[in-house]
């Protein structure tokens, strides 16, 4: 039966691909829901066919198996606080957060203070799926531009967009709403422990994406965003309005949020107080089902299911076994466990599907089974350290996905070129959040609560690491942006260059925060690192047409 699992793995990677590259025109959902079909059907043939399948018997038992690789509680929790999210729109919350916005601008803190908060306020209203607000609030980043109020020019424009979009379609991880991240903390055994690892690597990588942007895809592509730059023009006013009953639910969504997180009302599940709060809005605002429905974004619960359900499937017929059985043996090669691990933890962003929990709920039992419960190569330290890394990368992929991605919102409300932001997205997911997330894993969770280090000297260490990574990141930013407009490389030799280098300072680190720490283990994992970033640059389609774009141009101006 183990060749059954390389067949049935090999058709789900196959369909990822595919899906991934358009050759396969349907929803990924459908695909994924295919590719269960197609797998459950090779299994019950090989039950019945093969001597040591099992008959009729194990082949009966496979879709109840399927069934079985469905987590419930981070399913009930996303349907909750879309039911919620969908409440809040519906009665108008969402026109109070504008109101909100355009008063902070003209308050103390002023335009620069109000963007501060604009960008991360995703990550502080921790909804199950970044598209929920993001939905909401992009017209009003727009709103801010020279075709509108004039405050921000084009190139600010951008780089708002873009770190809003960057915060907005990461912070479904460390939601305790049905995120991202409780997939791996269902299987560490632990809930909410890697919502502080996700949380402050996300705030700090919003801020790296605004970088890249204001020095590299601004300068590299300044006519690929259909933008009017008037920048000039004096500001002026759009007046924002909302209802009465818009506020009574934000108050409403806020205190439930505050009992949700801090557990307020004692050991209750989170969907607890979230129903609550939906229902209460309800009455407040005078909500039907309808308006209730309407305001409601099925597209994240559909992928949940529709990955559980492949993943479900290469559980039952051993697909999880060859997965497990190829990084065993990719463990075992030149690349060691170091490399393996850096390649293994940027997985997703390599393969950026429309909503993370596809893979999400594919990979992280091939992840845990590395640790103490299966192979043995982590240990429980080591496992969740990764983890927390990998959960991380794994969020934030649906922002460059080129499959409906988040990113891609963002990129039409800027009316910008599909494919602009991608290169700012991955190069965050790569280079520098998977990174501060194990720092904090191991420095502020381990060696503060586990060994009884000071917090004070643990927060130094964060502080100091994150600081070295910012100033190196940004000293590659302008060497690279100078190389590019001087004409020596181009725009994708350059990404070719820099995901090469960050890759390998990534994947380096994450070997020595791990405890392997040989000069051997840090150089398999930094070329792993390299391996990972360059599959990224490869599996840009439209970062080959950019190249393209950019050499014909270069021609013509010659």
């Amino acid at each position: 039966m183990e060749y059954v699992g390389f067949i049935t793995l090999g058709i789900f990677i196959l369909a990822v691909v595919g899906t991934l590259f358009k050759k396969i025109p349907l929803p990924l959902q459908t695909v994924m829901i295919l590719v269960t079909i197609v797998n459950v059907i090779i299994g019950g043939v090989a039950h019945l066919t093969l001597h040591e399948g099992g008959g009729l018997a194990a082949a009966k038992l496979l879709p109840a198996k399927v069934m079985g690789g469905i987590i419930i509680h981070p399913l009930t929790a996303l349907l909750a606080g879309l039911l919620i999210a969908g409440a809040l729109s519906a009665s108008g919350g969402f026109d109070a957060i504008k109101v909100i916005i355009s008063k902070l601008r003209k308050s103390p803190i002023g335009m620069a203070g109000t963007v501060a908060i604009i960008v991360q306020l995703p990550l502080m209203s921790a909804l199950p799926c970044g598209r929920i607000l993001a939905a909401a609030l992009l017209p009003v980043i727009f709103s801010f531009g020279p075709e509108e109020m004039g405050v921000l020019n084009k190139r600010q424009l951008i780089i708002l967009t873009g770190a809003y979009a960057r915060n907005a379609f990461g912070s479904c991880g460390p939601s305790p709403l049905g995120g991202v991240g409780a997939i791996g903390e269902g299987f560490l055994g632990k809930i909410g422990y890697l919502r502080a690892p996700q949380a402050f690597s996300l705030l700090i990588g919003t801020a790296l994406v605004a970088l890249f942007l204001k020095f590299l895809t601004t300068k590299l592509y300044p006519d690929d965003v259909k933008v009017k730059d008037e920048s000039n023009t004096a500001s002026r006013d759009i007046k924002v309005t909302a209802p009465v009953k818009g506020y009574i639910s934000l108050g409403i969504f806020v205190v439930t949020l505050v009992v949700a997180l801090f557990e307020v009302l004692g050991k209750v599940p989170v969907q607890t107080p979230l129903v609550l709060g939906a229902i209460l809005i309800m009455i407040v605002a005078k909500l039907n089902l309808e308006d209730l429905m309407s305001g409601i974004i099925l597209m994240p619960a559909t992928a949940m299911v529709s990955g559980f359900l492949a993943a479900g499937s290469l559980a039952a017929t051993g697909g999880f076994d060859a997965l497990g059985l190829i990084f065993n043996g990719v463990a075992g090669t030149w690349l060691g466990t170091a490399g393996m691990i850096a390649i293994l933890v940027q997985v997703q962003t390599i393969l950026p599907l429309s909503c993370s929990r596809i893979l999400t709920a594919a990979f992280v039992p091939v992840l845990y089974l590395l640790g103490p419960a299966g192979t043995g190569l982590l240990t429980a330290t080591q496992l969740a350290i990764v983890m927390s890394a990998y959960i991380i990368n794994a969020t934030t992929s649906c922002g460059p996905s080129p499959l409906g991605g988040g990113g891609m919102m963002a990129e039409g409300a800027i009316r910008a070129e599909t494919g602009y932001l991608r290169p700012a997205f991955s190069f965050a997911s790569l280079a520098f959040m998977p990174i501060l997330a194990a720092v904090v894993m191991k420095v502020m969770k381990f060696n503060t609560f586990h060994e009884a280090t000071t917090s004070l000297g643990a927060s130094l260490n964060v502080i100091l690491i994150t600081v070295v990574l910012l100033a190196v990141n940004i000293v590659l930013f302008k060497i690279l942006a100078n190389m590019v407009t001087s004409g020596q490389v181009t725009p994708r030799i350059l990404y070719f260059i820099l995901f090469s280098i960050c890759g390998a300072i990534s994947g380096g680190m994450l070997a020595y925060l791990i405890d392997m720490t040989s000069i051997i283990q840090i150089v398999q994992g930094a070329i792993g690192g390299v391996i990972a970033g360059n599959l990224m640059v490869l599996m840009t389609p439209r970062g080959q047409e950019y190249s393209l774009e950019y050499e014909d141009s270069v021609e013509m101006k010659a």
